[in-house]
């Protein structure tokens, strides 16, 4: 009888189903965004849009742990919903005849598809990555801290993390999901050291000094200074131990005298000639059984004079095959100006670096960004054609130099940037800017040797030498005559002090040109490579000054050169 009965109560269920229309419409048995699906496509598309439009005007007050952070609506953030792809996604998800009539018949109700919600193109991303700046916090791991001989631990602090992805999906996935409360969703990032581990290592580290710190080498007993091994110890895994690279300080001035310190071998140079110094073997105490010995309990730790090698042997260096000069260029500063600091502080970091046979030299990796930590100074540049102050500017100086000493070395230009105007201190069309982290001077070795860069400055130049194997090198270079000329177009700049109306002439204009330049490359009698180089500089602008708010006036850049 039960049996008969749910046929019956099925029967009686598809009869009300087909009687209130259940079987048409483009997804019967479907809602999106509460709008039933059981009706014509036309009528559907329209009743879904105008919800989903509604939907997402509707304010957003967004919370992160029972705090406003912001409120939104969606449209700020071009949202649109996807109509189209709601109802297809509706069909997809319509229950069959019986599936809708068992549904009827047992109260199930209606199946909910999603009404998804489009974006301006980067704008949900840009505000979701806003709010993870407001909300993100790096987990900080437990630390000890020394402070001459006393031990102390910075303790934890757990990090916080907005998932952008779920972020992302709340907003996106259905419009009638999207809450008028929006609880940010964060995950706790741990820290990789916690704080017990910390004051576990910092209570190790205390027993190690607290023990005297006697070492006996060949018979000859000295005390270490504290301070000095307190720097030399080393925090991990709730322990510690002693680094035997950081105690060669405080065992050279406990056993001065005896020790002898290695010396690398190096290139000296001689004129046009480089010769190698040869290296030279040292003598040091065994740092490494020291540090053993002062991580136990035996006094005094026992330790005896070892053989220390150089960082660079002497066949290291002459295996490179740098013998003699084969490229040099110079360009002249004014030595009272800013840009002069920057140049000499490009030289000194630029000085010394080896191009190996095959490899690149990237000058914006060999200087690093130019800050004020790193010695560098503000200084003018031109950027967008117009001169401007930043920090590292004239450091374009050393990229021309060094281009030079490249073209005339036979080496491989492989990406430089000219200056966009022309500058008459510079050969015309072989010259080279850069900037952080873009435009790049990048030159290749592409010869058997290595080469050695050296970079000097006078009191009022700067020079760059390649040294190398010659190799029956030689170069040939023609610069062409200007054409194309163009001729200079005025362009307006923001001077904030000036009033409406008012214009002061600040630059006079240049002609602008085009110039191609040459070099033939030649290994012995054969051609190695030919290369054209064609620079085009623009028309030197002339610059008027003008009042904020004068129609079609610019606001000059500040770049970090």
């Amino acid at each position: 009888m039960p049996i008969a009965v749910a046929a019956g109560a099925l029967a009686v269920g598809a009869l009300a189903f087909l009687a209130t229309g259940g079987g048409d419409g483009v997804a019967p048995g479907v809602t999106v965004a509460g709008v039933d699906m059981a009706r014509p496509e036309d009528q559907a598309r329209r009743q879904v849009a105008a919800r989903g439009a509604a939907l997402v005007r509707g304010l957003v007050r967004v919370q992160y742990d029972g705090r406003l952070i912001t409120v939104m609506r969606p449209t700020d953030l071009g949202a649109v919903p996807r109509t189209t792809t709601a109802i297809e996604v509706a069909r997809r998800r319509s229950p069959g005849f019986w599936d809708r009539s068992w549904r009827r018949v047992t109260g199930g109700g209606a199946v909910t598809s999603p009404l998804p919600v489009a974006y301006r193109p980067g704008a949900l991303s840009l505000w979701v990555d806003d709010l993870a700046r407001q909300i993100d916090r790096a987990p900080r791991s437990a630390r000890v801290v020394v402070r001459g001989t006393q031990l102390s631990v910075t303790p934890a602090q757990q990090g916080l993390t907005l998932d952008r992805a779920a972020l992302a999906r709340t907003l996106s996935r259905d419009a009638a999901a999207i809450p008028p409360t929006l609880r940010l969703p964060v995950r706790v990032a741990r820290p990789g050291t916690a704080t017990a581990l910390a004051e576990s290592s910092a209570a190790a580290g205390r027993a190690i000094l607290a023990r005297p710190l006697i070492v006996r080498v060949d018979g000859r007993e000295a005390g270490l200074e504290p301070t000095l091994v307190a720097r030399a110890l080393r925090f991990e895994g709730g322990g510690a131990r002693l680094d035997p690279a950081a105690l060669q300080t405080p065992l050279s001035r406990a056993f001065r005298g005896l020790e002898q310190q290695p010396r690398s071998a190096e290139f000296v140079v001689r004129g046009e000639r480089v010769i190698v110094r040869p290296a030279r073997e040292g003598r040091l105490v065994d740092a490494a059984a020291v540090a053993r010995g002062l991580a136990g309990e035996d006094r005094p730790v026992e330790a005896s004079i070892v053989t220390a090698q150089p960082r660079r042997s002497t066949e290291e260096l002459r295996a490179l095959g740098i013998t003699r000069r084969v490229g040099e260029f110079t360009t002249e500063f004014d030595p009272s100006a800013p840009r002069a600091t920057n140049v000499r502080r490009g030289a000194q970091i630029l000085d010394g670096t080896i191009i190996p046979a095959g490899g690149t030299l990237s000058l914006n990796e060999a200087l690093g960004q130019r800050t004020r930590a790193r010695g560098f100074v503000e200084a003018p540049m031109i950027a967008n054609g117009l001169e401007v102050e930043a920090v590292g500017g004239g450091v374009s100086q050393v990229a021309t130099t060094l281009f030079n000493a490249a073209f005339f070395s036979g080496l491989q230009i492989v990406r430089h940037t000219p200056h966009q105007l022309y500058i008459s201190r510079y050969p015309v069309g072989r010259e080279a800017t850069v900037s952080w982290p873009e435009p790049d001077l990048v030159i290749r070795n592409d010869w058997p040797a290595a080469v050695l860069v050296r970079a000097t400055t006078g009191a009022d130049s700067i020079t760059i030498a390649m040294y190398s194997a010659p190799l029956g090198r030689r170069v040939e270079s023609e610069t062409g005559e200007p054409y194309d000329q163009t001729e200079p177009e005025e362009r307006l700049v923001v001077n904030p002090s000036l009033a409406p109306g008012e214009r002061i002439d600040v630059q006079g204009g240049g002609t602008g040109f085009s110039i191609d330049v040459t070099r033939t490359v030649y290994r012995g009698d054969q051609v190695k490579r030919e290369d054209r180089f064609t620079t085009v500089y623009y028309a030197d602008p002339t610059i008027v000054a003008v009042a904020p708010g004068t129609p079609g006036a610019e606001t000059l850049p500040s770049p970090d050169g």
